[in-house]
């Protein structure tokens, strides 16, 4: 699919030039590129790029590292953890530490026993922000 949208560029240009225009495009900057894996991203041509992914580490923190890095701090991250069988357990993330290529997850649970401690299950995320 890449391939054939580069293709049509490709003839579009050639098109353009061969009538003596100046709306030929020198580059190639409005190709999209993705990664639709379990970690991914999708960049877009204006400079947004939104990514996504699973973590399965365990314990109270966890550092995240994107696929590919933001160009600055200036993203938005959102989390959830995926749930247990146990629907008596309360469990909670919020983020901290921002770098330009990863963020930190803090992570806890209550029970309904008052038992607290650390989530061992996997912890989705998603991201948006610019990548130029």
């Amino acid at each position: 699919m890449a391939f054939e949208y580069l293709y049509k560029e490709y003839l579009n240009a050639i098109l353009l030039s061969t009538l003596g225009t100046t709306y030929a495009k020198a580059d190639l900057s409005n190709v999209i590129t993705k990664s639709l894996g379990l970690n991914g991203y999708y960049k877009f041509p204006d400079g947004l790029v939104i990514q996504w992914g699973t973590n399965y580490s365990s314990g109270q923190y966890r550092t995240i590292y994107f696929p590919i890095s933001f160009y600055d701090l200036n993203y938005s991250v959102l989390t959830n953890i995926q749930a247990q069988t146990n629907v008596q357990t309360v469990v909670c993330t919020t983020t901290d530490t921002y770098t330009k290529s990863s963020f930190r997850v803090i992570g806890a649970f209550i029970q309904t026993s008052m038992t607290f401690g650390y989530p061992g299950e996997p912890i989705r995320w998603i991201a948006i922000g610019k990548w130029k």
